[in-house]
């Protein structure tokens, strides 16, 4: 009989969680909180919070999964100096409404695009946090004329560079997810011990933050979560974005735990009118573990003001010294030897005609001629024209840089799980 009474009691309690469960994740709720300090949208079928402050070129800063637009509190206050800075709330996430579907980069790019429509964006700057990142790629693939510029943060290129750390992985499960992210919601020292592994400094982690990773309702968190990774399987993201030629600033921890910083190298790869910065001792919130830097950072990339003005990168502009190649791509070091700065090569090729035509040798009558001989298809490009013959040696640099980058990643990864296997013994 106690057998018989223990099964049924076991029954009992799996129906109990599926229960739960089930409302947890068709529940919708509209949380609206501090009203004083935000505004309203409604956008694509839901409420969203907003914020615009500052004036200027526009910027769009969008937050990541498990945060709200509180995230970016420092960065705007430093941006809204000489920009108009505009911050949102995503679905199901912060002040904004909490529907039981409608989650994942396809749907987040599309409330980005309603948002941008809704204020007459174009060309904007637009700074997205770890999938933040993803639908602001997305944004720019698909609607050209919004996107002038893009900043990533933290942002994973591939399902395998997303890792939880710790039990927050149990929040992506089905069934079992909503209970146990129901419970975490209730209990700020649980969220507090999910966030850890975000940052290299616990010191990092607001009370602000850890209040922010509350809100989200378990259907944001693991729905968000779970079809951003299928959205994210065999390169689907990185293969629409390898046709933007738009300016973007690739910017990750290098101790980040939660999204490899290899994803660098793949967005790198992708995005070759791109420079890249590694932040030394940051993990996956360098806008909150050193906002100075971080803002410094995100000014440079800025400092065309979204006109596609090269002249912020001093460096590809610099003449290349006596009997030297000029250096393709504008590489530099920051830090210990840390590459910044890649940046494509056809971003200086405006200058290029300037040489022959100074020296009056090949103006453009003797181009058009061997353009017209050409459509046998031969290679005559290779013969003559000064950007075939250097292509070989930039795809050597940056080739080099993909090189080197790697092994910095690699090597960082090794101390982490070195360190890592120490505290465990």
């Amino acid at each position: 009989m106690d057998a018989v009474s223990g099964a049924i009691f076991i029954i009992l309690l799996i129906i109990a969680v599926f229960l739960a469960a089930a409302f947890a994740l068709t529940r919708r709720t509209y949380e609206v909180q501090n009203l004083s300090d935000g505004e309203y949208l409604e956008l694509d079928g839901a409420w969203i919070r907003y914020r615009v402050s500052g004036g200027g070129p526009p910027v769009l800063l969008v937050h990541g999964w498990m945060t709200s637009s509180e995230l970016w509190e420092p960065v705007a206050r430093a941006l809204e100096r000489q920009h108009t800075v505009y911050r949102l709330d995503l679905r199901g996430f912060g002040d904004s409404d909490k529907p039981a579907s409608g989650y994942g980069i396809r749907n987040g790019s599309r409330l980005l695009y309603a948002f941008a429509a809704h204020f007459g964006l174009t060309g904007v700057t637009v700074v997205g946090h770890d999938l933040g990142g993803a639908m602001a790629v997305k944004l720019a693939a698909d609607h050209r004329e919004i996107v002038g510029r893009l900043v990533l943060v933290a942002t994973p290129a591939s399902e395998e560079q997303m890792d939880l750390p710790n039990l927050l992985w149990l929040s992506t499960l089905p069934v079992v997810g909503p209970v146990f992210y129901s419970v975490a919601r209730l209990v700020p020292q649980i969220r507090e011990w999910w966030l850890r592994p975000f940052v290299s400094d616990p010191s990092a982690l607001t009370g602000e933050l850890i209040e922010a990773t509350g809100r989200p309702t378990p259907a944001a968190v693991l729905r968000t979560y779970r079809t951003a990774r299928r959205e994210l399987t065999r390169g689907r993201l990185t293969r629409q974005a390898r046709l933007l030629d738009i300016p973007a600033l690739i910017l990750a921890g290098e101790e980040d735990a939660v999204v490899d910083p290899a994803a660098t190298v793949d967005w790198a790869r992708t995005l070759k009118n791109s420079e890249v910065v590694l932040m030394p001792g940051c993990g996956h919130l360098p806008m909150l573990e050193r906002p100075e830097e971080f803002v410094e950072h995100l000014a440079s990339a800025l400092g065309g003001s979204g006109e596609g003005d090269t002249a912020e990168y001093p460096v590809e502009n610099a003449p290349a010294p006596e009997g030297e190649p000029r250096r393709p791509g504008g590489y530099s070091f920051v830090d210990d030897d840390l590459f910044q700065n890649l940046s494509d090569p056809r971003r200086r090729r405006s200058p290029e005609p300037e040489a022959p035509e100074a020296a009056g040798e090949e103006p453009e009558p003797p181009r058009e001629e061997p353009r017209r001989e050409r459509e046998p298809e031969e290679g005559e490009a290779r013969a003559g024209e000064p950007d075939s013959d250097r292509k070989p040696g930039e795809e050597m640099e940056r080739s080099e840089f993909m090189r080197q980058l790697s092994e910095r990643l690699r090597s960082a990864r090794d101390r982490r799980r070195r360190d890592s296997g120490a505290s465990e013994r």
